[in-house]
């Protein structure tokens, strides 16, 4: 068992983990979030398809917008000008027009001062507020998924000749707004897998929201693991269907706690749960390679099995070999010394009595992660390998 700490002290443990930190998304917590409606989900799947977000009222083109000097003061009388009534109408332009209780009709008349207003302020804050690097989130019809992008450039506005350009498709509706911006589509989540918190989120019917109160919930229904504020982020998924006993739940949170701290006293784990029955447990390290490193050691020990050979994230590895030929190339590492050993060690039982919370809530550790760890260790003791061999030929000669 020896051989098999002082495996976690090895320069080709460390620079696996460094050589994994470029393969976990990096997010910035500086950027604003923004839910953009797709008339009510109708244009979801053509903003997918042809990576954009954009928004109605095309009589009021850029150049208006921009000569307000982002005053709706200055806009609403354009509004009145420029809008026909079937315009003011129209519910491709808005996800919030107002609705009769019994014909569930919008009414012709309704030209409110504080309507304009409205949609002065949603337009307003589509073309100066968004920017680039800014991250949109778009929901389906009736909000059963939410696609989650990065907008890669600036705003741009298509002419009438670009949209009659436009394929027509038989299998999703295009939408005619000309003011647009670019995306980069992460991805799509769904709502019953997401945080409950999100339900407030839904029900926003404007056209455009400021969501950065949700960030949290959103980063993690998108990404299992993440880097944020050079902290690591990770969700273990609870997929027990029964509801959840507290005393496991308690043994996990202490025992990973615990674990962290025996390798680095100097951290401190937070942990954010939302459990019920099934659900995610969020595990943040103030430090990214702490956090993979933690991280490595309890996805180790869990695949652990009896002999002299390890299952090393889905490697069929010879722990004596691996200690051998890092002793023949290293030598002075090998001598480990005895204090980071004891913490391996701790931290090794630690993780040993993880597996009974583990089991017993079900839980999931994401297989990208192990995946990223498993190419980057596979390739540095496949290099600590050559190099051995070209010493000891080297030696021989």
């Amino acid at each position: 068992m020896e051989q098999m700490e002082q495996l976690f002290l090895t320069e080709e443990f460390s620079n696996a983990i460094d050589n994994s930190i470029k393969d976990i998304p990096t997010l910035d917590s500086s950027i604003d979030y923004w839910l953009v409606r797709a008339q009510s989900g109708k244009f979801y799947t053509d903003f997918n398809i042809n990576n954009y977000v954009g928004i109605g009222w095309n009589e009021i083109s850029l150049a208006d917008i921009e000569s307000t000097n982002n005053s709706s003061e200055m806009l609403k009388p354009i509004l009145k000008m420029k809008l026909n009534p079937q315009t003011l109408t129209d519910s491709q332009n808005t996800d919030e027009a107002p609705v009769d209780a019994e014909t569930k009709e919008t009414p012709q008349n309704d030209k409110t001062e504080s309507q304009i207003g409205t949609w002065a302020g949603q337009l307003l804050r589509f073309v100066n507020n968004l920017k680039k690097n800014d991250v949109v989130v778009v929901p389906s019809e009736k909000s059963e998924f939410f696609l989650v992008g990065r907008i890669t450039g600036d705003i741009y506005e298509l002419t009438d000749d670009d949209l009659n350009k436009q394929e027509l498709s038989k299998n999703y509706k295009k939408s005619d707004f000309k003011k647009r911006w670019p995306v980069d589509w992460w991805g799509y989540f769904r709502r019953n897998d997401a945080d409950s918190a999100l339900y407030k989120m839904i029900y926003s019917h404007a056209t455009l929201t400021n969501i950065n109160d949700y960030k949290p919930y959103i980063n993690r229904a998108m990404f299992p693991y993440y880097i944020e504020d050079n902290k690591f982020h990770l969700t273990l998924q609870v997929t027990q269907p029964q509801d959840i006993d507290s005393i496991y739940l308690g043994q996990l949170i202490y025992q990973y706690s615990q674990m962290s701290t025996t390798i680095y006293p100097e951290d401190r784990v937070d942990a954010k749960v939302n459990i019920q029955s099934e659900g995610i447990f969020e595990i943040i390290t103030p430090l990214v390679k702490h956090g993979l490193t933690i991280f490595a050691v309890l996805s180790v020990v869990l695949a652990l099995p009896y002999g002299g050979k390890l299952k090393f994230f889905g490697q069929s590895l010879d722990i004596p070999g691996i200690i051998s030929g890092h002793r023949k190339s290293k030598e002075k590492k090998l001598k480990a010394d005895e204090k980071q050993l004891e913490i391996i060690r701790q931290a090794m039982n630690l993780a040993r009595e993880l597996k009974v919370p583990i089991s017993q809530l079900g839980v999931k550790l994401p297989k990208d992660l192990i995946k990223i760890l498993d190419e980057q260790l596979e390739e540095e003791f496949s290099n600590q390998s050559e190099n051995s061999e070209i010493e000891d030929n080297s030696i021989e000669e």
